[in-house]
Order: structure tokens, then sequence, then C-alpha cells
């Protein structure tokens, strides 16, 4: 048997050996190379990952400040700061699905700068709102100082109103008692007074009767004093008759009537009135007042006023 045989068996064996270990340590190397290969892009894009989170979280947390410095004393503008950021925070959380979840780098950079701008533009918004608000606050200042001005004005206004309506109301009473003494210094008196009844016959003839019962009229003669204050001229004189009981005798029908006496503004019932031509001179005047029913016995009063004072007293008696 050719001892050389085994030799080339053995040799062909571990030869097969060699190539076969060979072959694993090359597989070997491969897979780890691919797998070294794999864990440097894993590795990058976790970079990639963690600098996208890193720019947000910077942009997000950047925004948050410039809204808190526009923070102030304006509630709506305050209300506006709060809303906004609620809508940044959903922007923001919405960024990080796209980072962690969805690994869309893309579409979170894209969203990232979205954010940016909505940041930008909300802080313009509320600098245009400041803004705004600012003219406003001057305006109610100018407007509230111009309302001020006239309201000033208008109680000065009110204030001279009020003095002009005193002065007038004290030029209206020094007026009137210059008036009423204008009035009384007008007024004519009477110096002498006399008052007799009469029966009046059928042709028109008076006969003096001096009991109630006959008497049909009643005249009141009289005696005026000279008054160069007032002019001359047609002047009204008004009778009032008081019988026995104190009461005025008044007929409306005959023509009484009422006056008003001026030293006093109280309100007087007259008999009957008649007019005289004066002549600032002393005249001698008669009225005549016609019964319509009979008087009765008793002592009579008579009181003349002219120009709203009284100017003489009389009396007579009826048996």
């Amino acid at each position: 048997m050719n001892s050389t045989q085994p030799k080339q068996n053995l040799t062909a064996i571990l030869i097969g050996i060699i190539i076969l270990l060979l072959g694993i340590l090359a597989y070997q190397w491969y897979s780890m190379n691919k797998l070294s290969n794999k864990n440097q892009v894993q590795q990058t894009e976790m970079m990639e990952l963690q600098k996208v989170q890193a720019e947000l979280d910077q942009d997000y947390q950047a925004a948050l400040e410039s809204l808190e410095e526009m923070r102030g004393s304006n509630t709506q503008l305050n209300s506006l700061i709060d809303s906004q950021k609620i809508e940044l925070k959903a922007q923001k959380e919405k960024i990080n699905g796209l980072i962690w979840n969805k690994k869309e780098l893309d579409k979170a950079r894209i969203e990232l700068k979205t954010l940016n701008a909505n940041a930008a533009k909300y802080l313009a918004d509320i600098q245009q709102l400041k803004q705004e608000n600012k003219i406003l606050t001057d305006n109610n200042a100018n407007l509230t100082m111009r309302i001020d001005e006239e309201v000033k004005a208008k109680e000065d206004v009110i204030q001279a109103k009020n003095s002009l309506a005193t002065e007038k109301e004290n030029l209206s009473k020094t007026n009137a008692a210059l008036g009423s003494k204008v009035d009384m210094a007008n007024a004519i008196k009477i110096n002498f007074m006399e008052v007799k009844g009469y029966d009046v016959r059928d042709d028109g003839k008076l006969k003096e009767k001096s009991k109630a019962k006959d008497i049909e009229l009643v005249r009141v003669c009289f005696l005026t004093e000279t008054n160069m204050v007032t002019p001359a001229g047609q002047k009204t004189f008004y009778i009032r008759i008081l019988n026995p009981q104190g009461e005025t005798i008044a007929i409306e029908a005959q023509g009484s009537g009422v006056l008003t006496n001026k030293l006093d503004n109280s309100q007087v019932r007259y008999t009957t009135s008649g007019e005289i031509t004066y002549k600032n001179e002393d005249t001698n005047a008669c009225i005549d007042w016609t019964l319509t029913d009979k008087l009765i016995k008793g002592d009579y009063k008579i009181e003349m006023y002219n120009n709203g004072f009284l100017v003489g007293k009389g009396q007579f008696k009826l048996k």
C-alpha cells in the first residue's frame, strides 16, 4: 500500500478546513463591516434628529420669551399672548411627532420654519396692537382732556348763567320794587268822598233817599288830589262796597270783578268801576252803581282803588 495516499487526503482535508475557516472569517468581516456602516448611518440619523430637536427647543423657547416680553397691563393683549403660546405649543408637539415617531426630518424642518414664521407674525401682530393701543390711549387722553376742558367751560357757562340769572332776578326784584314805587307814585289819591243813595223816577230823575228799601242807585262822588307824576288822561277808579257784614257786594253782570292790590299782591273783589278825565289838578267826579237787589239796613264801607293801590276810604249808613 502506498503510504503517500493518507498524507494527501489529510492535506486535502486541512486545506478544505482552512478554506472553510477563511470563508467564515470573510463572512464575519463582511457582516461586521455592514453592521458598522449601519451603526454609523443610525448614529448620523440620531445626530440629525437631536440637532433638529435642539433647534426646535431653542426656537420654541425664544418665541415664548419674546412673547412674554410683550406682556403688559393690557388684558386683551395678555389674553392674545396666552392663546398664541398655546398655538405654538401645539405646533411644537406636532414637530416632535415628526422627529421621533415618523422620522420625517424634512417635514419637521418645514414645520419648524412655519413655527418661526408664526412666532414672528405673532410678535408683529402684538407690536402693531400695542402701537394701536398707544394711539388709542393717547387719543383717549386727548379726548379726556378736551372733555374736561369742555366740562369746565360748560360749568363756567352754567356759573355765568347762574350769576346772570341771579343778577336778573335781583334786577327784576329791583325793577319790580321800582315799578311798584312808580305805580304807587302814579296812583291818584282821594281827598274827599261822599256816598248817597237815590230813587230813580220814571222820567229818569234822581231823588235822594236814606232808607235801604227805597234806594235803586248808589252814587260815589269824590275829589282827587293833584298828582303831577301821573300823566293826564282817562283814569279808572275801582269802588269796593262792603255791606254791614263786611262782605263785598259784587255782581259780575253789573261790572264787578277782581283786581290785584300791588301793595301786597292780594286779590281784591270790587263792586264797580268808572273812568274820569284827569288833568293833573284837583278833580271832582262821580261814579254811579245801579242796584239789581235791595240793600239792607246798616253801616256800609267804601274803598276806592286806582292804579292797583288803595287811594281812599269812606262810609255811609242806610236806615
